[in-house]
């Protein structure tokens, strides 16, 4: 008895059968014994030349003796689409390339076993050596790592000897095999040499019908990654933001809003039309929440390009299963209109601490300078007679009284600056934009107005402070954002 054992690292197999076009999308599976054969040799004579061929032909010829069969693990199909670039003429024009392939469960391998075959210690140790130099089976995608294997699950393909269907749910499928007397120069040939002869098929090769199970493909279906646990207390969660184009950063707000929509629809979804306080930021009756613990909706601009990437959302009272269920399961925002959806996926969950060393919104320091405007909740107020006015609730005011009110415990607040609103704000780090004007970010709600006018802040504390430090207008959805100064 000789086994091989095929496991793909990526967890795919990337192979047409022969002799169809890669767009039809038609996969060999299992592996064809004159694929396995091939990749031997092309092996061979890539990695180990100095192995003689006759020591090489005697292998061939023993697995071309007989037809094997195959233990394969649950699967699934799925395709990629490329616009693969060609010239025609002076001009570049794309054409459309379709990559089928089928994913297989991490750590399941294929298994390949010749019952009847057997190799002596010699032709054993050539097998091996060039088995362990294989890097693919397939297309080059195809990462494989081979090996001889000693034991093997239960067969569930094999090739049909009687003409008969045995009992039970199976399917016919053609599989390409080599011909004895097998010869070296046919599992060589190129298939743009068979083509210029007038041939599909090589030489040596011919086609054999193999079972295998009908629903062989249906076993095993590909799910949208979630987290491991179950997240009940997180009150930190991350996604990368995908699509073309990426939300500009001054659009902050409008994409904030829109992520604490689809977190509430899909908690509602889930729990028969019931509404999260901590998620909608209001009560039972309608009522706004005091105390800022509800949750905020934070889109950022993180590698300085001027366009949203990532999402936080940020719950300080910390999040119940349903809730968090409900938020990590938003993976599209879509506002409609003239505007592309965006992707979410999500990368990670859980306390302040954990994201210290990953997002600067959870930084520590006694200095913060403003990432997106700090918007007024209030009108600036004139008092006096009209040659002594004095201002009342200015900007300075404002974001001290707000400070004083959100953190009471302190540490206080030593010094605000306001920088000119006809400066940029800077990006979290330098990149391709040098940023925006306060005024130039979107701050207007569906539901709401602002008080007064955008401002560009550094504030400072006694001592350091943790973040996330977020104050103002539409604080919740992505304005008033503070990063530590570097």
């Amino acid at each position: 008895m000789l086994a091989i054992k095929f496991t793909f690292t990526a967890n795919r197999y990337h192979a047409t059968q022969w002799g169809r076009h890669v767009n039809e999308g038609v996969l060999e599976w299992p592996p064809s014994p004159w694929r396995i054969l091939r990749g031997i040799v092309a092996t061979w004579r890539r990695t180990l030349p100095d192995l003689a061929p006759d020591r090489v032909m005697s292998i061939l010829k023993a697995l071309a003796s007989e037809c094997p069969k195959f233990h394969l693990p649950t699967a699934s199909t799925g395709h990629t689409r490329h616009y693969m670039p060609y010239h025609e003429g002076v001009k570049e024009r794309t054409t459309l390339v379709i990559d089928s392939f089928v994913a297989i469960r991490a750590n399941k391998p294929v298994f390949v076993v010749w019952p009847n075959v057997e190799l002596d210690s010699q032709q054993r140790a050539d097998l091996d050596r060039v088995l362990h130099n294989m890097p693919y089976l397939g297309r080059a995608e195809s990462w494989v790592e081979a090996s001889l294997a000693s034991e093997y699950p239960e067969i569930n393909v094999y090739a049909l000897e009687s003409g008969a269907l045995p009992k039970g749910d199976w399917e016919i499928i053609r599989t390409l095999m080599p011909r004895a007397p097998i010869k070296l120069k046919d599992l060589e040939v190129e298939t743009s040499t068979l083509r210029r002869s007038g041939r599909i098929d090589p030489e040596g090769a011919q086609w054999w019908p193999y079972v295998r199970k009908a629903d062989c493909f249906t076993e095993f279906h590909a799910t949208r990654p979630q987290p491991r646990r179950h997240g009940a207390g997180a009150t930190v969660i991350r996604f990368a933001m995908a699509g073309k184009p990426l939300p500009m950063a001054f659009d902050t707000l409008r994409w904030g809003e829109l992520a604490r929509k689809c977190a509430m629809a899909q908690y509602g979804r889930r729990n028969e039309g019931a509404r999260s306080p901590k998620l909608s930021g209001k009560d039972s009756s309608g009522k706004p929440l005091d105390g800022h613990r509800h949750t905020f909706y934070l889109p950022t601009d993180e590698d300085g390009d001027g366009r949203l990437d990532h999402l936080t959302v940020w719950t300080p009272a910390g999040l119940d299963e349903q809730e968090f269920k409900a938020v990590v399961s938003v993976n599209t925002l879509n506002p409609r209109g003239q505007r592309e959806p965006i992707q979410l996926a999500y990368q990670a969950h859980g306390k302040e601490d954990d994201f210290a060393g990953v997002s600067p919104l959870f930084g520590k320091s006694r200095r913060w300078r403003s990432l997106t405007p700090y918007v007024l909740t209030r009108h600036v107020k004139f008092r006096g007679p009209k040659n002594q006015r004095r201002m009342v609730d200015s900007p300075a005011d404002q974001i001290g009284r707000e400070i004083s009110l959100r953190w009471p415990d302190g540490p206080s607040l030593v010094r605000v600056e306001s920088l000119d609103p006809r400066e940029r704000i800077t990006p979290i780090h330098e990149g391709r934009s040098s940023g925006f004007r306060p005024f130039d970010f979107f701050r207007y709600k569906q539901a709401g107005s602002n008080g007064g006018g955008a401002f560009n802040f550094e504030i400072e504390f006694e001592e350091e402070f943790p973040g996330p430090v977020l104050l103002g207008f539409a604080c919740h959805y992505g304005l008033g954002i503070f990063v530590p100064v570097q």
